[in-house]
């Protein structure tokens, strides 16, 4: 029988209710029970769902289904976000499909409704919780209650059953005038035997193997179940139960990521939940976390061994059919003064997601002044404002190729290490920030999930050794806890009285304890081909994650370069290969050419497809190729620029000209601030914020104090270079666009930059020779700390001005000599190299007596000036 159609136009704002499948035979149930069906809509271009439109009474109804072979909470989750996100009206979710029963109350054919049960909600994850010593797990995973207005409805159907029988009946009745094609799958026949078998026997198949399964792979769908039905098996070893109609009941679902088909197992998880349990499953979590959701089951199986698909398809239509009796119980008044899902959805992201690790959300406020001492003893280093920056990068609905494929899946669950290798430019640390923000999402209200990450800098070799690494680590895992563990407490105890640092070993051990605490860890490193190899940091720092690994079972997840020492560390794990995907580049560029002016938006097609086509897996070649086209002002340029991209192996560097050539095009005055900025930036030797370049560029020959009328502007600063530059917002980092920028412009900076270093040098010793920095060294900690503050560039200037001087041959010439010969202003430098703790005011002055040109001199390798003053000395 053809469908019905609703032609009148709907928006998505007129749909308030929810459905999710899991398998294709519910989401026939599912559009069986519909009074009617309306036409489609359009879904934005990141919504992977295919949706069903119908109504229910006054309900107007969105249906989905879980991707085929793709079940569990994750998916689950996947399917309902992406929902809400089109359908923005939708109040609330009802999870509908089949599950195992529990014996001896629930039978085959029965339904299943999750409501609370004493202190826990209606869905309980039993496979989430806390490890505590003696192999004792604490089960924590309990979720969202369904909202009350729907425990009403839940309610008056109860009632309506006991005073004139339930509507299921009725329902299957006009499903079979309805759909006859349905009727001898979906309806109940004498073939559908309820056979419970006693826990300790398990099924036989046809070659005389038993069928014992205990938390297979969630691989598992419709269809993959051999359809023997127990023929070979005992039914002497049956219970015997008399005979009874369906029934439904109201109580606890035991929801996880594994099929359970294991008697014993499924007796045990009963007993751990108070033998409450009157149903298992895998995807009802994945909905209960954050939104208002009821979940129906038709019992199909009794999760054992002798599980089959002979009663899915039964179990489907009348779980099916409970959801539309439900649904003819919920008032539209009442639903519509609730607040939707999305709303919902976006004050628990407003709460818990938050990239930075601070001190704001109450399970992980550490308010004493002990504990922040600690956490900053252990490393002053937070990622969590460089997670923000390069989150806030990616270009919403791209990644999603990488969190719903299989490896990602099976890798958030059962899997140990994901190893995720791609070219450079692929768009790895987006990639990485979309895995940590799916990671927060998921896991960041609970706290048996310890998550930590770093994000690998070739500019940040000093903050990223061996043991700052392990540290930054430590601390992440530490501020998941409630309060300071008592190992983390023992460990900086043992070191601060004598101001000395924990070692690796110690750090390592520390790290162990606290993993114990959690019931799983996440470990995710960005980049692990810029952390340090010289000394084999690199290598001791992977050595020490498969350590944990081995003793914690931690889930790492790593993006590199491709290069051999690192894949070769990666062989036998599981491994995706980064590269930009087409849908993400297209997606991409359409937002960028929606930001500009009608010329592109005109011929929007054109361009996306020509840049996609060059780019070949390099997110960043479509960020400079758009670039180059977004300068354009005629047709015929565009297309000339279009049929000129580069590609192939020398594609960066010939984008990277093309840039600099930009930039050498531009006015007299932007063309000197793009070449200061640039050359600062790829000559300095370490990270600049914005503040500290503005001063830096501000200083101007022969200046005795600033000229704050000088500062550059951030904004000119980012815009004359051709988009080679981009500022970190949340941490005030001011960067080269990607480290290929930085490896093009190390190649050939003879040609863009050649007395780059000479003039750095001249601007840092022009600093620190600013009559502020008269007065020599500081004479307390106060008074050192607000140098700091107030001459932003103090500190870089001081650290490095030998380095650039040595890079520059300088090494000899007045403007040193002069330097080092000035007692105070070199003393003021000479203090703030060797103060290394500020707060501990008692070495203030015994470092003012080492202020020496020599002590200088040899700090810097500054050989020439030392071997003079040696012959002067003679």
């Amino acid at each position: 029988m053809a469908s019905q159609t609703v032609p009148e136009p709907r928006t998505h704002n007129d749909y308030h209710v929810g459905w999710v499948c899991a398998l294709p035979t519910e989401q026939t149930a599912a559009i069986a029970t519909l009074d009617q069906r309306h036409e489609n809509l359009p879904k934005s271009p990141n919504d992977n769902n295919t949706y069903t439109l119908g109504s229910i009474g006054k309900h107007s109804v969105v249906i989905a289904c879980l991707p085929k072979g793709k079940i569990g909470t994750i998916s689950a989750a996947t399917v309902a976000t992406n929902m809400i996100s089109t359908f923005q009206g939708i109040k609330f979710c009802l999870m509908v499909g089949i599950g195992g029963g529990i014996p001896p109350k629930v039978r085959l054919g029965d339904v299943v409704v999750s409501t609370p049960v004493g202190a826990l909600p209606g869905v309980v994850q039993y496979d989430l919780g806390k490890a505590h010593h003696g192999a004792k797990f604490e089960r924590t995973g309990a979720l969202n209650s369904p909202p009350n207005y729907l425990l009403a409805a839940l309610t008056m159907v109860e009632s309506e059953h006991e005073l004139t029988g339930s509507r299921i009946p009725g329902y299957l009745k006009e499903l079979e005038q309805k759909w006859p094609g349905l009727a001898p799958k979906y309806l109940k026949s004498n073939s559908l035997k309820d056979q419970l078998f006693k826990p300790d026997y398990f099924h036989i198949n046809n070659s005389g193997i038993d069928g014992t399964g205990i938390l297979t792979d969630d691989q598992e769908a419709e269809g993959s179940e051999e359809e023997d039905n127990c023929r070979f098996c005992d039914t002497s070893q049956t219970v015997k139960r008399n005979p009874r109609e369906m029934r439904v009941h109201y109580g606890l679902i035991a929801s996880g990521n594994k099929v359970i088909k294991d008697s014993i197992l499924r007796e045990k998880l009963n007993r751990d939940l108070g033998g409450q349990v009157l149903c298992v499953e895998m995807e009802a979590a994945g909905l209960a976390h954050n939104f208002s959701c009821i979940t129906i089951r038709g019992i199909c199986d009794y999760a054992d061994s002798h599980k089959n698909n002979a009663w899915q398809a039964h179990a489907a239509v009348v779980a099916a059919a409970f959801a539309k009796e439900l649904l003819d119980q919920v008032q539209a008044s009442d639903v519509g003064r609730e607040p939707t899902a999305k709303e919902i959805l976006s004050q628990l992201h407003s709460t818990v997601l938050q990239s930075e690790t601070n001190i704001g959300e109450v399970k992980r406020k550490m308010d004493r002044k002990e504990d922040i001492e600690i956490l900053e003893w252990l490393t002053p280093i937070n990622y969590g404002p460089q997670q923000s920056d390069n989150f806030s990068q990616r270009q919403e609905g791209t990644g999603e190729w990488l969190l719903s494929s299989k490896e990602f899946q099976e890798w958030i669950e059962t899997g140990q290490t994901l190893f995720c290798p791609g070219v450079p430019g692929a768009g790895k640390t987006i990639l990485t920030s979309i895995v940590i923000n799916e990671l927060t999402t998921r896991f960041g209200h609970n706290d048996t999930v310890g998550i930590a990450y770093i994000y690998g800098n070739f500019r940040r070799h000093d903050e990223q050794k061996l043991d700052r690494l392990l540290n930054g680590l430590l601390k992440q895992l530490v501020q998941g806890q409630s309060s300071m563990p008592a190992s983390v407490k023992s460990l900086y105890n043992k070191h601060n009285v004598n101001k000395t640092r924990a070692s690796v070993e110690e750090v390592s051990t520390t790290i162990q304890s606290i993993a114990g605490l959690y019931s799983r860890i996440y470990i995710i490193v960005d980049a692990l081909d810029e952390l340090k190899a010289i000394d084999g940091c690199r290598n001791r720092f992977l050595e020490e994650i498969f350590k944990l690994q081995a003793q914690c079972s931690a889930k790492f997840f790593a993006t590199s370069r491709f290069i051999p020492g690192i894949t070769e560390m990666f062989e036998g794990g599981t491994t995706i290969k980064i590269r930009a995907h087409d849908e993400d580049v297209r997606s991409f560029l359409d937002s960028k050419i929606s930001q500009s002016g009608q010329l592109l938006q005109t011929h929007r097609e054109m361009i996306k497809t020509e840049i996609a086509k060059a780019v070949d897996g390099m997110f960043l070649l479509a960020q400079l190729h758009f670039q180059s086209v977004s300068t354009k002002k005629t047709l015929k340029k565009i297309k000339h620029a279009l049929n000129n991209l580069s590609s192939g192996p020398k594609a960066y560097d010939i984008a990277y000209k093309k840039a600099m050539e930009r930039i050498g095009g531009q006015d007299q005055d932007s063309k000197e601030l793009a070449t200061q900025v640039l050359s600062w930036i790829t000559c300095a030797k370490r990270v600049f914020t914005t503040l500290e370049l503005q001063h830096a560029l501000a200083v101007e020959e022969r200046d005795v104090e600033l000229n704050k009328e000088n500062l550059p502007q951030i904004d000119d600063m980012v815009s004359v270079c051709s988009g080679l530059v981009t500022v970190d917002v949340k941490s005030g980092i001011i960067r080269l666009v990607h480290y290929t920028t930085q490896e093009y412009l190390d190649r050939t900076r003879d040609e863009w930059f050649p007395i780059a270093e000479s003039e750095i040098t001249m601007a840092c010793i022009t600093y620190l020779s600013f009559d502020v920095f008269k007065a020599g060294f500081c004479r307390s900690a106060e008074e050192y700390t607000d140098r700091l503050t107030w001459n932003p560039f103090y500190d870089y200037a001081y650290r490095n001005w030998g380095h650039h001087a040595l890079m520059a041959s300088m090494d000899g010439d007045q403007v040193i000599i002069d330097f080092l010969e000035s007692p105070a202003k070199l003393s003021a430098s000479v203090q703030a190299i060797m103060l290394s703790e500020p707060n501990e005011s008692g070495h203030i002055a015994d470092i003012s007596h080492m202020a020496t040109e020599v002590l200088t001199a040899a700090y810097f390798g500054l050989t020439y000036m030392i071997s003079k003053w040696a012959i002067q000395a003679l």
